[in-house]
């Protein structure tokens, strides 16, 4: 029963310490009205993008040939002697079987691949970690305090008419054939024998119905893109803080061991306020879209240090 007692004592003495130790940290910790940098909101967005252009799209409809046939006499009608022969010559003809025609042939669009660079986040602004904390009645706050970042942009490939569609006419000449027939020169005489006319039948081709364009409308292609619209740029604000010249060292170590159990500081902690806390106070600030610059009370609630 007595060891008991004692161990039981030694507990109740520990707390009670603790406790002493916790109170006296707090009762160092004051609070200032610090100028802090409030983040940008943004809202979700869409921005339709053409990837293809309209165009024109031209369907020919070849013509139509017909063919059909022609008698064509090549040699007279004549009159034969037997005693005195008749005289002939040659005439040489020609004739034409194919008329000229012109055909139209249709070439399609070409395209050639662009690449257009779209902002899909504005340029925006956030605390330096290395920057202290600055109090609001301290004046205008050091340019170096607040870090540009960039805006965002991405690459949209696009198709775009390089050539557009033409038509172009190809002229085909007429096809003839030469012929030769026999004409009378001087007629038999004495015995009269009459000699009939030599015909003879060709092909002829016609146009019966001449080719056709028609046109269609090739509609736009787009293509939604995300982006990230700004309904509200970051602003300094002037919020309650800790102030940092008299902030305990237990304060910062729980601060420090809450960090690293949300993954921003890897460091073992050690109560002092460097670069590498401020540097995980800050991105645990950004991603939970708290104001940073200074230790705030938003930011121990958000903690659960408060």
């Amino acid at each position: 029963m007595k060891i008991t007692y004692c161990s039981h004592f030694l507990a109740v003495l520990t707390l009670s310490v603790g406790l002493i130790t916790q109170t006296a940290a707090a009762q160092t910790d004051a609070v200032c009205q610090s100028q802090v940098l409030s983040p940008a909101q943004f809202r979700p967005s869409s921005e339709n993008v053409i990837v293809h252009e309209p165009s024109t799209r031209y369907t020919t409809t070849p013509l139509q040939m017909g063919y059909g046939e022609s008698k064509v006499k090549v040699a007279d009608a004549y009159l034969e002697y037997t005693i005195i022969p008749a005289k002939f010559g040659e005439v040489t003809e020609t004739i034409e079987v194919e008329r000229e025609r012109v055909e139209i042939e249709t070439l399609p669009a070409t395209y050639r691949t662009e690449t257009k660079r779209l902002k899909i986040k504005e340029a925006t602004k956030r605390w330096n970690p290395n920057c202290p904390a600055f109090l609001a009645e301290q004046g205008n706050l050091p340019e170096n305090c607040l870090l540009e970042v960039p805006a965002e942009y991405t690459n949209v490939t696009r198709e775009v008419i390089d050539t557009p569609a033409r038509t172009v006419k190809k002229v085909i000449p007429a096809r003839t054939e030469t012929i030769t027939r026999k004409v009378l020169l001087e007629p038999a005489k004495i015995v009269r024998k009459e000699i009939p006319a030599v015909y003879t039948t060709i092909k002829i081709a016609r146009v019966e119905q001449p080719a056709k364009i028609t046109t269609s409308q090739q509609t736009a292609k787009t293509q939604s893109i995300p982006i990230q619209q700004t309904l509200r740029p970051e602003r300094l604000v002037t919020m309650p803080a800790l102030c940092e010249a008299a902030i305990s060292p237990e304060t910062i170590q729980r601060l420090q061991t809450s960090l690293q159990q949300r993954g921003y500081y890897p460091e073992t902690p050690d109560g002092e306020l460097g670069t590498k806390t401020r540097t995980a106070l800050t991105r645990f600030q950004e991603d939970n879209n708290l104001a940073s610059g200074a230790i705030t009370l938003e930011t121990l609630q958000k903690l659960q240090l408060q």
